[in-house]
């Protein structure tokens, strides 16, 4: 019986995404000016990264400003330093190096940044203060911070928030005296941190990089409304499935590009470059020997023809005019 369990359990899987991207708004940026878009990382094309050389200079660069601006707003504001916080939270280095360095990287995209390291610390202050109820804490922190650490660990890979410097600060928040007398407070700390080096990384990353690939996820989160009046079969058997608005929009007689075994059929306005009319081309003459063997019309001659001949690429009026009888 455990065996059995074990085994289904190795199907398990959780896409938290799947629910969540059902109410997440499409981004925007592509409507913002484009001064403004570009230090939100958008792109209109996406280009390849600078070398490592570049890539360590802005690295250093940003690493140095985010944790500077960090410790300077933790280290001259009143409210925070009446709470009596260390100069610099260690994890935020670890993070430094994700948000600055691998900017590429899904674990430093702004999302799994905050998220990652407000619910670790979350996970890690509640755990921390389970823990406190033992008489004599000190003793067993240790054991605290590394439950802390694994539940943590669990909840960021259930989420899609994974941020490694996270299980640092579910760690800081059970065994550093400091920060385990802050408390719930110290979550709030980590956010506003984990914002202002995410703003500096808007601006750094993005001189000759780009930062963040994506701010939620790199999905499509598009909603996939339906339509009742459009219904089409299924190709997998039969089954009827309704068109969504984006099928229906771009599923137009104007915006199709038809092949078939005899020819290629564009739309009027479209033109096409070498290389993308020997593509058609060789799907045409996949489609015009598959249509062949199917139907054991395969002659040496044909052969012989099709591989000195060359197919003209028709348009739509074209095709049309010779289909009517013009």
């Amino acid at each position: 019986m455990a065996n059995k369990m074990l085994s289904r359990a190795r199907e398990w899987d959780f896409d938290i995404d799947r629910y969540l991207n059902r109410v997440v708004v499409p981004s925007p940026l592509h409507r913002l000016p484009a001064p403004v878009s570009r230090f939100l990382g958008y792109r209109k094309e996406t280009r390849q990264d600078v070398g490592n050389v570049l890539g360590a200079f802005w690295s250093l660069v940003g690493a140095f400003c985010g944790l500077a601006v960090v410790a300077g707003v933790f280290n001259n504001t009143g409210s925070i330093q009446w709470h009596h916080p260390p100069a610099l939270i260690a994890s935020f280095g670890a993070s430094a190096v994700l948000e600055y360095n691998s900017i590429r990287s899904p674990l430093g995209q702004p999302r799994n940044a905050i998220l990652g390291h407000a619910l670790s610390a979350l996970i890690g202050v509640s755990i921390s203060k389970l823990f406190q109820y033992h008489s004599d804490y000190e003793s067993i922190k240790w054991i605290a911070g590394a439950t802390g650490c694994g539940c943590a660990s669990a909840v960021m890979l259930l989420t899609n928030t994974v941020h490694p410097p996270g299980g640092a600060s579910a760690v800081l928040a059970a065994t550093d005296p400091i920060i385990t007398a802050m408390g719930y407070y110290f979550v709030g700390l980590v956010m506003w941190g984990t914002t202002l080096m995410v703003i500096v990384g808007l601006i750094i990353n993005n001189i000759q990089r780009q930062f963040p690939v994506y701010w939620w996820t790199p999905l499509d989160v598009r909603k996939a409304k339906v339509e009742d009046e459009e219904v089409v079969p299924d190709a997998r058997g039969g089954i009827e499935r309704k068109k969504t608005i984006e099928e229906q929009h771009y599923d137009q007689d104007g915006d199709r590009i038809e092949i078939n075994g005899a020819e290629v059929i564009l739309p009027d306005d479209m033109s096409l470059n070498a290389e993308e009319t020997a593509v058609l081309e060789r799907l045409r003459e996949r489609l015009r020997k598959r249509t062949d063997s199917e139907r054991g019309q395969i002659s040496e001659k044909e052969d012989t023809d099709s591989g000195t001949c060359s197919t003209r690429v028709p348009s739509c009026s074209e095709t049309r005019s010779s289909r009517s009888g013009i």
